[in-house]
């Protein structure tokens, strides 16, 4: 029997995905079912009994890979003495779970990861 006239081929597993789609995934955060949230909640008391006009109910879920921007977008001062970067370092770090949770007489600030 001769191979005259017949193509040969190699079998091969699925392809690697590109490097440019595979980068922008990594810095999203991966897969979906692994994404994480950042959760904040403030509940500023004072606000609410003073009656200054000044918020007092913040409600923030990003996702982990925004969340420098996100506790940008946190009125000053409503985080107390909290630094955010620690926050955000924290969270670089793999932290889960709740990360602070605060209960003051004039307010009450909770920061997790889901």
């Amino acid at each position: 029997m001769s191979d005259e006239g017949l193509e040969t081929f190699e079998v091969s597993g699925a392809p690697e995905p590109e490097p440019e789609k595979k980068a922008r995934a990594e810095r999203r955060g991966g897969p979906v079912a692994e994404r994480r949230y950042l959760c904040v909640v403030i509940v500023d008391h004072n606000a609410i009994i003073e009656q200054n006009g000044e918020e007092s109910f913040i409600s923030l879920k990003v996702p982990v890979a925004l969340a420098e921007a996100g506790l940008k977008t946190i009125p000053e001062g409503k985080l107390g003495r909290i630094d955010p970067q620690l926050i955000v370092d924290m969270i670089e770090e793999g932290a889960t779970g709740e990360l602070i949770s605060i209960t003051e007489e004039k307010k009450t600030v909770t920061v997790r990861v889901d």
